[in-house]
């Protein structure tokens, strides 16, 4: 008889566990409850914390914040700045002087056609560039025969090129002539390239709804090549004097955002400080509340010290020591009489 309950017993037991870890699990955070390891009193680093975490400080400025419209695009050739080498005549290439990413003068020689007219030796006709810049199309090789009108070489100057961007329709009355616009390639995502609108295509794309703007970027150094993807950061309005800082240094989300503020005294001491933004650019985003001009923000590694321990309460002054000797002898003392 004793057996059911003896079983009923074990298992009201080994249920409790289980329940408990259903009850963890659907438990939901209560409004304003920090996440797990977040932390929000004051942080102390050393030096070599400091730089484990990579930490960098910049300072919150006034400056002119730039209103700007995202959009993306693809670099490629200014029309006007390149130049095709084309034959007249019929014949092969006798001479190949130049190939695919060869950059070159205006006049060099780049190749060289055997005509197919009689003749002993045959006519040879030689080819120069017509303009400075890289070889970006070689269709031939040496021995290859030539038709008239053929594209033999093509020749671009990339020192300028133009960035390709696709506005949407509702976004057409911001963008204007001139503008200044902040490209950034994807093969260079820590670089901007400067350029400024220039024009836009003649009409509308009617399945996307988007008309192309077409930006000039100086290109001196080579680093943009045709078909590069970007992003176009078209400025359109402008706000004068504003407490800016780096996306970057905002953390947390909507209702809940907040930075770390250096302490004016000590250069070691971190403030986790809640923040109220307002408009931003691609680089730089307002602060309309909680920081003020000058004040020193943690932009790198802040995202991991969120995470570190707060500062521990300090140790008692010299002045309190005396009385914790006081009460150390009189435990003992208590600890004595309870021995006998």
């Amino acid at each position: 008889m004793k057996r059911p309950f003896l079983f009923l017993a074990a298992w009201i037991v080994l249920s409790l566990p289980a329940a408990r870890v259903f009850a963890h699990e659907g438990h939901n955070k209560a409004p304003g409850e920090q996440p797990v390891g977040a932390v929000t009193g004051p942080i102390t680093l050393t030096p070599e914390a400091e730089k484990n975490l990579g930490l960098k400080v910049e300072e919150a400025e006034l400056r002119t914040l730039q209103k700007t419209v995202s959009v993306l695009g693809s670099v490629e050739l200014d029309p006007a700045r390149v130049a095709v080498i084309a034959s007249r005549i019929s014949g092969r290439i006798s001479r190949l002087a130049v190939k695919e990413g060869d950059t070159v003068a205006k006049d060099d020689f780049v190749l060289e056609i055997e005509s197919r007219q009689i003749g002993d030796p045959p006519p040879r006709i030689e080819f120069k560039a017509s303009i400075q810049g890289t070889i970006v199309d070689q269709p031939i090789f040496t021995g290859d025969s030539v038709e008239p009108e053929a594209r033999l070489l093509t020749i671009a100057d990339m020192s300028d090129v133009y960035v390709i961007g696709r506005v949407y329709e509702g976004q057409v009355s911001q963008v204007k002539k001139g503008q200044t616009v902040r490209v950034r390639a994807e093969a260079y995502p820590e670089e901007i390239f400067t350029g400024q609108v220039e024009g836009f295509t003649p009409r509308l794309d009617p399945e996307t709804r988007t008309l192309g703007v077409r930006v000039r970027v100086p290109n001196k150094e080579g680093k943009l090549f045709p078909n590069m993807r970007a992003t176009l950061n078209i400025v359109v309005a402008e706000a004068e004097s504003v407490i800016t800082l780096p996306h970057a240094a905002v953390l947390g989300e909507a209702g809940n955002l907040f930075v770390f503020v250096q302490d004016d005294k000590n250069p070691h001491v971190f403030l986790r400080t809640l923040v109220v933004v307002g408009q931003r650019d691609d680089r730089h985003i307002e602060i309309v509340e909680g920081v003020l001009p000058s004040a020193n923000v943690v932009t790198a590694g802040n995202y991991q010290l969120q995470y570190v321990s707060p500062t521990a309460k300090p140790a008692p002054s010299a002045e309190a020591k005396p009385n914790a000797e006081k009460v150390a002898p009189a435990k003992a003392a208590k600890s004595g009489e309870h021995k006998h």
